[in-house]
């Protein structure tokens, strides 16, 4: 039987010391809005394995967020606008 694996335990997984290789490419996963934000969060794990810990395209990515930050889909959302805008 396989292990059941806790957000804090994907959350706590060093950058440093996993193999890139390992590490799902989430270059070309797309949000479905029209999907409950619930379900959008199960495909999320589903997909990418560790929504903490991935890579795009050769580079490793290592999410944390401070407790009182704001909402990823937010701060995600203001990050593709000033993309869009140029900044």
């Amino acid at each position: 039987m396989k292990k059941r694996i806790s957000i804090s335990e994907l959350a706590n997984v060093d950058i440093e010391s996993v193999n890139k290789e390992d590490l799902v490419d989430a270059s070309s996963f797309t949000f479905d809005n029209t999907v409950p934000q619930e379900q959008r969060a199960e495909r999320v794990i589903a997909a990418v394995k560790n929504p903490y810990c991935f890579r795009v395209g050769d580079v490793g990515v290592k999410l944390e967020f401070p407790e009182d930050a704001p909402p990823l889909q937010d701060v995600f959302s203001d990050f593709l606008k000033r993309k869009k805008s140029g900044l």
